[in-house]
């Protein structure tokens, strides 16, 4: 009897000792339900942000930012193919400066582009190795990566890559599933929202001369004079017009007008800075805005479109070459004034300039005429005073 019951003792621990097992790997599983729970959650608001989106300035700030503190992570890069440059012009300036260079990259170089194009199709995580993921994120410290490639129809557009100084925190062929199915809907956010501002482009273009249209600019005037407002600085208006254009068109035609205008267009962007706002007005009238701008500043700038543009004559193929001039009227609104009305103030700095430009006109075209300074109504108010009330 004792030995049976020494069997059974020996069952019931073996029993116990079968449950505490099951017990702990139960536990396990649950744990890792609850991870893999959490991770998924991660994901799906990354997700969601990218989806909602509603600019590739949001897109880009998501990858750059929110990715980063959502997974807790050291970097991220993203990198594009930009074989033809126009990627360039969509990417909002603060992304293009070097305290961003580290972020995103647009390859259009052959060497470059074949990087990209030759990068496997597939997610891979792993551990860091600078011979190999030094081209991706080169920084010291980081011990493991993850690089995502962003396909379109069977396209490699870019890829975006993600790292960690913790050495186990991508480790191989881990998470991948999520990582494939989040590449896949950047890739076509990124797509959607740059698609996004060709349309905004567009409609902001004048179809010709390829500067921006009335439409841009009468949306950006009033932006400028608030900001201007705020930093107490000057700003200056050129308006301008091609002289005695309409005998190029009744002369030469309507195809030869619109070279002209094209090649005018152009040596007026020779002249003004990268942030100064150019648009065609209408007809042959240019209209170009110069933030942070003094009025004498702003003069010798109308000066030197005028020259530009009256130095050599133009070329229309081979038969036709024109003696082109243009006329410029300058007004400027100075740094310590500030106006509530801001649709008003913009219709009279423009008004300002236009009326200056009919002076020029009237002397002989050819020529650069300063209004000065906008003089104000009463309405107008110093910024030092406001801000003592």
């Amino acid at each position: 009897m004792s030995k049976f019951k020494n069997m059974d003792k020996i069952k019931v621990h073996k029993n116990q000792k079968s449950y505490g097992e099951l017990q702990t790997q139960f536990n396990s599983f649950l744990d890792n339900a609850h991870v893999n729970q959490q991770k998924l959650n991660r994901f799906e608001k990354i997700e969601f942000n990218l989806m909602v989106a509603e600019s590739i300035k949001d897109v880009l700030h998501i990858l750059q930012n929110d990715y980063l503190k959502l997974f807790k992570l050291d970097r991220s890069r993203l990198i594009l193919d930009d074989a033809g440059l126009s990627i360039q012009k969509l990417i909002p300036t603060e992304f293009q400066q070097k305290n961003n260079g580290k972020f995103l990259s647009l390859f259009h170089t052959p060497m470059d582009l074949d990087k990209l194009r030759f990068l496997p199709s597939r997610i891979t995580t792993g551990l860091y190795q600078a011979a190999k993921h030094r081209w991706l994120i080169n920084e010291e410290g980081i011990k493991s990566i993850a690089v995502l490639p962003l396909i379109r129809r069977g396209q490699t557009i870019g890829v975006f890559c993600c790292a960690s100084k913790n050495v186990s925190r991508f480790k191989a062929h881990v998470s991948c599933d999520f990582l494939q199915r989040l590449s896949f809907i950047m890739a076509v956010c990124i797509e959607n929202a740059l698609n996004l501002e060709i349309l905004k482009q567009n409609s902001f273009m004048d179809p010709l001369t390829q500067v921006h249209n009335r439409r841009f600019f009468d949306e950006r005037l009033p932006e400028e004079l608030n900001r201007r407002n705020r930093s107490q600085t000057a700003i200056s208006c050129i308006f301008l017009d091609i002289d005695l254009f309409k005998s190029v068109n009744d002369n030469y035609g309507h195809g030869v007008g619109d070279d002209v205008l094209c090649q005018v267009a152009k040596r007026i962007q020779t002249v003004l800075r990268t942030h100064d706002i150019l648009a065609r007005y209408g007809g042959e009238e240019f209209v170009a805005l110069l933030p942070e701008t003094p009025n004498e500043e702003g003069l010798l700038v109308a000066q030197r479109i005028v020259a530009a543009v009256n130095k050599t004559p133009i070329s229309i193929g081979k038969n036709v070459i024109l003696k082109v001039s243009l006329s410029a009227g300058v007004s400027t609104l100075m740094s310590n004034e500030c106006y509530d009305d801001i649709e008003e103030l913009g219709s009279q700095l423009i008004s300002t300039a236009d009326q200056a430009l009919y002076d020029a006109k009237e002397q002989g075209r050819n020529r650069a005429i300063n209004a000065g300074l906008l003089v104000l109504s009463e309405k107008a108010q110093c910024l030092a005073n406001n801000s003592s009330i």
